[in-house]
């Protein structure tokens, strides 16, 4: 494997056990799917043109993956059911074989529609940023605000990414380029602040020096692939301070989504704004 492939791999350090799926986001999940069936159905024209069995086939895989996308919002990814899916599209459970070769090439699909739309709007996001005027905090924090406010209208979308994983699932390579892009907007403006000199690391980020000075050596080794891909000299300090404040906005986006603020903080909205602020500080952007 790649080792930019190793890293965006290597990012996924903070799934949490969550209590079953709850409210409802049916609609968002289902269009989301849809819209990724048909990003994927418009792909780059090749020399072949489409036939009526090609469009007639993409818009069945659509109708499967809008219908798909409505059972994952109502049960879950572990409770989803190539038999309930085909009764509810009239069809026998055989025929979707056509399509999906069975229930994990069809959560493969759904995982990969959420990746994608997670990825687009955070670009969306950064870019937009990147193209106002505004210091590198608050262009660094448009992403992870874009990326809360993408969870929160689709929390069973967000569950399936970073919930509790499905017995017996293994999720597809495929799955690394929106994530390595979703990691990327994330991580550019800290990139783009360190590599011009504005990065400034705050005097009370005492533990992550002390870590790498006990083991150097093991620890450069482990965040090589981090690096490697965004961070090419920068010391394994630095990359810690990223994959931590990674962590931590998976980690309280879905303590937020799955209840675990209820009756403790009362304005979510307002607490992870004011994280969000503090995550910039402790990266050293500058405000």
């Amino acid at each position: 494997m790649r080792p930019s492939a190793v890293f965006f791999h290597l990012l996924i350090l903070c799934l949490i056990s969550v209590p079953p799926y709850a409210g409802a986001a049916a609609a968002a999940t289902a269009a989301s799917a849809a819209s990724a069936a048909s990003a994927a159905s418009a792909s780059p024209a090749t020399s072949a043109p489409r036939t009526a069995r090609d469009r007639v086939r993409d818009e069945v895989t659509r109708e499967i993956l809008v219908v798909a996308g409505a059972h994952l919002a109502r049960e879950g990814a572990a409770a989803l059911s190539l038999r309930s899916i085909a009764r509810d599209l009239g069809m026998v459970p055989s025929a979707l074989y056509r399509y999906f070769d069975g229930r994990d090439a069809l959560l493969s699909a759904l995982i990969l529609s959420a990746y994608t739309s997670l990825a687009d709007e955070a670009e969306r996001a950064g870019d937009a940023a990147a193209g106002r005027p505004m210091t590198d905090a608050d262009r660094w924090a448009a992403v992870p605000l874009a990326v809360r406010t993408w969870a929160l209208a689709r929390p069973h979308e967000w569950g399936l990414l970073f919930g509790s994983p499905v017995p017996g699932y293994r999720a597809p390579e495929e799955t690394v380029v929106p994530y390595g892009r979703l990691a990327t907007a994330f991580v550019r403006p800290v990139a783009e602040a360190y590599r011009g000199g504005r990065l400034h690391q705050p005097p009370n980020t005492t533990v992550t020096p002390t870590v790498v000075a006990a083991t150097p050596t093991a620890l450069d080794a482990a965040l090589a692939p981090v690096r490697e891909a965004l961070f090419a000299d920068a010391p394994s300090s630095m990359v810690v301070l990223v994959l931590q404040v990674w962590c931590s906005l998976i980690g309280s986006i879905s303590l937020e989504l799955f209840g675990h603020w209820r009756n403790t903080v009362l304005d979510p909205g307002l607490f992870f704004g004011q994280i969000v602020t503090v995550w910039g500080q402790e990266l050293g952007l500058a405000a």
